[in-house]
């Protein structure tokens, strides 16, 4: 699974590689599906007009026009609000990667109710219930995750509407900031600023614990920057309450069990420890150089696709000289047993 490269002698770092995303503003035409159905709303509006006008007395061939005439009617205004609505409603925000023991349901006007499958869109427009655990990739990069029962609406390319449950956004370092993600609560909207950070919302309250990175919380009478180890609970009213949490611990096993595969096979032994460290939001640490020197030379091979963090970290280090341990809040690498 591992094998070593040679110590690198450049000074040269990796370019940093910022994707430039522009949103769609020319409206897309009228797809078949959604042309037919328009054809079957106006041939039913038509065919009930034109029956109601056998029953009316007076000249029937006076209603039948009046018919014909409201059900063109209808197919303009139909046609004219296809054309005039937003184009953002075509923009897919992202990807169901992974769910379990449920299903996740989405409304839209456009698309009609269905059932997500893996590796179904979510677009602008969508109103989505998790009936499970839910694992979703963005197109702008970084994930959601999500338990069973959350109900959210997908309001824009970068913007979304929480209304219960449990969320987890991971947006990782050197996601663009210029649009960042802003999720809107009853309380009040989180804005990402580099970010990793859970929210919940309740009948009550709305809960938010900063993980990594910053959040800015822009509430009913107050704008807030919380820093990572922060938890806020914003309360009916607008009174916002602030103290410490840990970023690592019990409460954070559930985004740990949902998240992304990581793909190891060319990858460095040191990049993926950075990931596991940062998934059970403990910091990393070597305890003697040589341990450092072969995470940074070992390139791995093979796959631990399903495998949570910890566990991929043990098949992983099995194949090397090296071990691990959970020192306090530091999880700590060592040569040998």
């Amino acid at each position: 699974m591992t094998d070593r490269r040679p110590p690198e002698t450049s000074d040269a770092s990796d370019a940093s590689v910022e994707r430039t995303l522009t949103d769609a503003l020319i409206t897309a035409p009228v797809d078949e599906e959604t042309h037919e159905r328009l054809r079957a709303a106006v041939l039913q509006a038509w065919r009930t007009e034109t029956s109601a006008s056998r029953e009316r007395p007076g000249p029937t061939r006076r209603w039948r026009w009046v018919g014909i005439a409201a059900a063109v009617g209808l197919l303009a205004a139909a046609v004219a609000w296809f054309v005039a609505r937003p184009a953002d409603e075509s923009i897919v925000v992202g990807n169901l990667a992974r769910f379990s023991d449920g299903s996740i349901e989405v409304r839209s006007w456009v698309f009609g109710h269905r059932t997500l499958q893996v590796g179904d869109a979510l677009r602008v427009g969508d109103a989505l219930t998790a009936r499970g655990p839910t694992l979703l990739t963005l197109a702008r990069g970084g994930t959601l995750r999500i338990v069973g029962g959350t109900t959210l609406g997908v309001t824009g390319p970068m913007q979304l509407s929480f209304e219960r449950g449990l969320l987890y956004v991971d947006m990782p370092p050197g996601s663009p900031t210029t649009n960042p993600l802003r999720v809107t609560s009853r309380a009040g909207t989180v804005e990402h600023v580099g970010t990793e950070f859970e929210i919940m919302s309740g009948d009550q309250s709305v809960r938010i614990r900063v993980r990594e990175g910053q959040i800015r919380f822009l509430g009913q009478s107050q704008t807030i920057v919380a820093d990572a180890g922060t938890e806020l609970l914003a309360m009916p009213g607008g009174q916002v309450t602030e103290r410490p949490v840990d970023t690592f611990g019990r409460d954070w096993l559930w985004t740990a069990a949902l998240a992304p595969d990581y793909e190891i096979e060319g990858s460095s032994l040191i990049e993926f420890l950075h990931w596991v460290s940062r998934e059970m939001g403990r910091p990393l640490d070597f305890a003697d150089a040589h341990a450092r020197e072969v995470a940074d030379h070992t390139i791995l091979h093979g796959s631990v696709k399903g495998q949570a963090p910890m566990d991929a970290l043990s098949t992983v280090l099995a194949t090397t000289s090296l071990n691990y341990e959970i020192s306090g809040d530091t999880l700590r690498i060592h040569s040998g047993p």
